[in-house]
């Protein structure tokens, strides 16, 4: 091989690898949202509540999920509006016989989906408005889920015991933890004092390094505590 061919060659392989690592580096390592296509569509046309616990390390998406329910067919990220008054529309297009469900998701940075806001069992309809118009980000079924089921209930409930007997369990945490004074409060707070998160012992045992009790290591993302912040200025509803 002549040494120009050797130079062509080394040309062409380095402006690949610059490619390959320019990608990696703008994190772009999962496939585009698609774009526009023909077929079947569905719209959202909705407002959403406790925008305090709109989702930062994770996104919330417009999603269409197959069989599987784990990895959307189609899905589009969603931006935070101004404001909760503010309706937002995002419209999925070229939906296939694949899709199963419409989901208005939490996901991780996979694109998996850690809670869902509202799902509906999509039909094969050809021109699909959904019938929900608005969504509450700091649902309980949230806090549930994203925080107690992942983090807290391999110690609270999912054993034989619960530590300090409280029980975080999806069945039990509820009337647990609402108005619930707690055994650990110098202060005599309640677990969970609603419209009152600055009263609620919860936020302060995750929050505070307190001595023999500290939990301010449990949850990964400052997130989880606003989601639970915001659920309990919203009136902590079940």
């Amino acid at each position: 091989m002549s040494m120009g061919m050797r130079k062509g060659l080394f040309f062409a392989a380095s402006l690949v690898c610059g490619w390959l690592f320019t990608g990696c580096d703008d994190g772009n390592i999962y496939p585009p949202e698609r774009e526009e296509a023909g077929g079947p569509k569905v719209t959202m046309q909705v407002s959403f509540t406790g925008l305090e616990a709109w989702p930062v390390n994770y996104s919330l998406l417009f999603a269409a999920f197959g069989e599987d329910g784990k990895h959307p067919v189609i899905s589009k990220i969603i931006s935070r509006p101004a404001s909760g008054n503010e309706q937002v529309t995002v419209s999925l297009s070229g939906l296939d016989e694949r899709v199963r469900t419409i989901a208005i998701a939490v996901a991780n940075k996979g694109r998996e989906p850690v809670y869902s806001c509202y799902s509906y069992a999509y039909n094969g309809e050809q021109e699909l408005l959904l019938p929900v118009s608005e969504i509450n980000l700091a649902a309980y079924g949230r806090v549930q889920q994203q925080v107690f089921d992942s983090y807290c209930t391999r110690c609270h409930g999912e054993g034989e015991q619960a530590a300090a007997s409280l029980y975080l369990t999806a069945e039990r945490s509820y009337r647990s933890i609402v108005n619930v004074p707690s055994s650990l409060s110098a202060a005599n707070k309640l677990l969970i004092h609603p419209v009152l998160p600055a009263e609620s012992f919860m936020i302060d045992i995750l929050t505070t390094d307190i001595v023999q009790y500290n939990h301010t290591d449990v949850l990964p993302e400052a997130e989880m505590i606003t989601l639970i912040e915001t659920w309990i200025k919203e009136g902590a509803k079940e």
